[in-house]
């Protein structure tokens, strides 16, 4: 059983998956985060806290590192 499938029984998490490319953009990132997530603003900052209420949100990102397109165009 992988991680992920494992992860995705847990009741109390929600899971979002973002596939990162050179065709990301930082604000694609935050309309995904937006999706899940809602953003308050107190003393410190700004808090992004999940939607869901008593529920954890896990991040998982893929091909962080190819900020650029390679030497494949990919």
């Amino acid at each position: 059983m992988t991680l992920m499938a494992t992860l995705k029984k847990v009741t109390d998490m929600e899971m979002v998956f973002i596939n990162f490319s050179s065709s990301t953009t930082p604000a694609l990132i935050l309309k995904t985060f937006d999706h899940y997530c809602e953003i308050k603003k107190t003393n410190t900052g700004l808090v992004m806290t999940p939607l869901q209420a008593n529920k954890w949100l896990v991040v998982f990102c893929d091909e962080i590192n190819l900020p650029e397109a390679d030497k494949y165009g990919t």
